[in-house]
């Protein structure tokens, strides 16, 4: 049994600020400063400066799909209660629970798993799915994306299904006004919204992992307060509902692309109410009313980077509940203070731009007149004058990043360089307290695989992933503001890896993933980086693609959603290179093996024998592969569910290492990251992340061990709640640790050796 021995104390987010997409936001009922937002892969957070800085409220969560949220609500009575949607698809099944926390979010446990939820879905950015009762706090109503609509009577601790069919429910929402009266919207299949992935040959709902529901939307209406529903109306999507406070029967309705809608009885029928608002068709899935002036309402459609000759930031407002609309300002660049310097170079440098891009949330401060509230794909932004400039707090602890990898610097403490979905690389010089940008080049937004050089310091070499899902190795020198393309490659390829051999200097390695047919394999420089060659390395015949069975890696098991193919994956483990030999490397594949070189690639041999590739089944995949920096004879494989592997004697022979032999035969373990440095009288350190998956039955686990793998403890990191690692990497010294994870961004950590 694992002992849970800190070797440092707690984990603290590392300060890379914003970056995922926050689909919600609300107000504390009682304290104007306390606000909530939800991420689509991060869970929930907290702010108690108006938005300025944030905190993580994951805590007791464990299963995969716990911080991806789709819904969430606090009661109006007892405002320390609060509630949770999350929940995913794998292999055609949906998951999904209701989590409850009694004292403001600071810790959470599960009430229902009867509703699955899509938190990174097509609906994700839409009205809240679940909410309290304003006049009963202990009714709760919550409508998942499978599963039908649900009702609890206790205040969330016991729920049972309502009489509504199974729909796909895009808001639930109790009127305001009226005393036992309930609103269930859904959302029909012609109305998801997937305009950033490809379908391909699979169609929406074939991508997706989704059943038909229907081509039209539905609104229900329950009066007894769920007891018994009826059909309102039908056509429209409803994708968040807004109250008139002065006539009850009067509503708007954001309808997606039915845009903007109201109606004058209770909801029974539904008209245009888009005079004023962008022409041609836009998705509007948020409405809302000022409160301190009930004629005044805003909205805004969600606009994306491809949409030109729009306004930055398409917030409009209504004077006359509705009837008309206008773009409230046409933005620019100073009128937004405080965000991150990334948003600088969005869509050829328009911050204003980026404070536009996919709002999917409004809110009025319900205490002070002209302050407003937004949520987009980066942040929260905070307006003090009625939304004509904006502010934020450089999203501080909002850390919501998909990373795929960390590397160290092999000399200065302290000194990492990370990679991420839809950001160029970020390097940190104080161990995660802050970063600056490495460029990205035209055409290409995320990065994938990098080195920081030993041979050359200031050699920072990193994988690029382009627009049309090409890539390239980029090099960039001396931290400098400009990076070179050093190899180019065609649409479908991806940079896994990249080494340096220590031992030759101006040596590097860089592994291909994609068709073979395409330029995937190993490739190697001899000259700094200056020219690239492919190696011999071949994979057998049958194997077609690096990973082999690529759709199940890249878009089942591994990525951070279904529908994106390679998004999160995790990267820079699958190849490396003998600090203690010239010209020994090694890569791996998922599926096929290990393969070993001992003359720069030229040749390779299969050392992959005796290892448990597919052993229970498509989830036992080999994702990491480390030399020991203390024994030259001494390799590491980690697998997702089959722990991790050592081989003392070159590759010729291997056995289990964690988890140990014995009782835990039968536990699966993800070896989603690892690190190896120099431990005590010799041997190596090791720390291993594990992700939590569905498919495997784990859950997040931090372990380690100063003995080369003899003795094992556990380091304790339930307050971070889920966290899918991906990478984790120790300084130069091997004190300093920093791990990054698909959706928390990237966490930090001292090691008292």
């Amino acid at each position: 049994m694992l002992q849970s021995i800190s070797p440092a104390g707690a984990w603290s987010p590392a300060a890379l600020g914003g970056g995922g997409y926050i689909t919600g936001l609300l107000q504390h009922p009682a304290d104007s400063r306390i606000l909530y937002a939800r991420c689509d892969v991060a869970g929930v957070f907290r702010s108690r400066d108006g938005g300025m800085s944030w905190e993580s409220l994951n805590k007791g969560m464990t299963a995969a799909y716990h911080h991806q949220v789709q819904s969430f609500a606090v009661s109006r009575y007892h405002p320390e209660v609060m509630f949770r949607c999350s929940g995913e698809v794998r292999s055609q099944i949906f998951y999904g629970s209701v989590h409850k926390s009694a004292d403001g979010g600071n810790s959470w446990y599960e009430v229902c798993g009867g509703m699955g939820f899509y938190g990174n879905g097509p609906t994700r950015m839409y009205g809240e799915v679940i909410a309290v009762d304003p006049f009963h706090p202990g009714i709760v109503a919550a409508g998942g994306y499978t599963g039908g609509l649900w009702i609890s009577r206790d205040e969330g601790e016991s729920w049972e299904q309502s009489s509504l069919p199974e729909d796909r429910f895009g808001c639930v929402a109790f009127h305001p006004g009226v005393k036992g009266v309930i609103y269930a919207g859904t959302i029909s299949d012609d109305e998801l919204n997937m305009d950033y992935a490809d379908t391909g040959k699979y169609g929406i709902l074939g991508l997706l992992q989704d059943r038909p529901r229907g081509k039209a939307g539905k609104l229900y209406i329950s009066r007894d307060s769920g007891q018994t529903w009826e059909l309102l109306a039908q056509g429209p999507s409803f994708a968040e509902l807004g109250f008139g406070s002065r006539d009850p029967q009067r509503m708007l309705a954001a309808c997606i692309w039915g845009g903007i809608r109201c109606s004058a009885d209770g909801g029974v029928s539904w008209q245009s109410a888009g005079e004023g608002l962008l022409q041609g068709e836009q998705r509007y899935g948020t409405v809302v009313q000022d409160g301190h002036d009930p004629q005044r309402w805003y909205t805004a459609p969600d606009l994306r980077p491809q949409m030109a000759g729009l306004p930055p930031v398409p917030l409009y407002v209504s004077e006359d509940s509705g009837a008309k609309w206008r773009l409230l300002h046409h933005h620019k660049d100073e009128d937004f203070s405080g965000f991150p310097a990334y948003m600088d170079g969005f869509s050829g440098g328009s911050r204003a731009s980026a404070a536009g891009w996919a709002i999917s949330k409004i809110i009025v401060d319900r205490f002070t007149p002209g302050r407003l509230y937004l949520c987009n794909w980066y942040g929260v932004a905070v307006s003090e004058d009625g939304g004509f400039s904006w502010k934020a707090g450089e999203f501080r602890g909002l850390e919501t990043t998909c990373m795929e990898a960390v590397a160290a610097d092999r000399h200065q403490p302290g000194k990492f360089c990370v990679t991420m979905a839809d950001h160029s690389p970020k390097v940190t010089e104080d161990g995660g307290r802050s970063f600056r940008n490495l460029p990205g080049l035209r055409g290409y937004s995320g990065s994938s695989a990098v080195l920081l050089s030993a041979a050359e310091p200031g050699l920072y070499l990193y994988g690029l992933i382009g627009h049309d899902r090409s890539a390239c190795i980029a090099a960039c020198r001396d931290g400098g503001s400009k990076a070179e393309a050093v190899l180019a490659l065609g649409p479908g390829t991806f940079i896994q890896a990249l080494r340096e051999d220590i031992r030759q200097p101006g040596t590097y390695y860089a592994y291909v993933d994609g068709e073979i047919s395409a330029g995937a394999g190993i490739y190697r420089s001899r000259d700094g980086v200056a020219a690239w060659e492919q190696t011999g390395f071949s994979p057998p015949h049958h194997v077609t693609s690096l990973p082999h069975r690529k759709r199940w890696i890249e878009a089942e098991l591994l990525s951070v959603v279904v529908y994106q193919v390679k998004n999160a994956c995790g990267s820079n483990q699958l190849m490396d290179a003998s600090p203690h030999r010239a010209g020994q490397l090694m890569a791996g594949e998922a599926t096929e093996g290990i393969w070993q070189s001992l003359d720069s690639g030229d040749t390779w041999d299969n050392i992959g024998g005796g290892l448990p590739f597919l052993q229970r089944g498509p989830a036992s995949v080999l994702n990491t592969v480390a030399y020991s920096p203390n024994h030259p004879d001494t390799i590491y494989a980690g697998f997702i569910s089959e722990g991790l592997w050592r081989s003392s004697d070159g590759g010729q022979s291997w056995h289990r290492l964690f988890p140990p032999a014995g009782a835990a035969d039968g536990t699966p373990f993800n070896i989603s990251a690892l690190a190896v440095g120099r431990g005590e009288h010799g041997e190596d350190l090791l720390l291993a992340a594990s992700e939590p998956m569905v498919r495997t039955g784990t859950e997040a686990a931090l372990v380690w061990s100063r003995d080369g793998g003899s003795s094992w403890d556990k380091w304790e990191h339930e307050a971070l709640g889920a966290v899918r690692w991906k990478g984790i990497a120790l300084d130069g010294e091997g004190r300093q640790v920093l791990g990054v994870t698909c959706g928390n961004g990237a966490y930090r950590a001292v090691f008292n050796r």
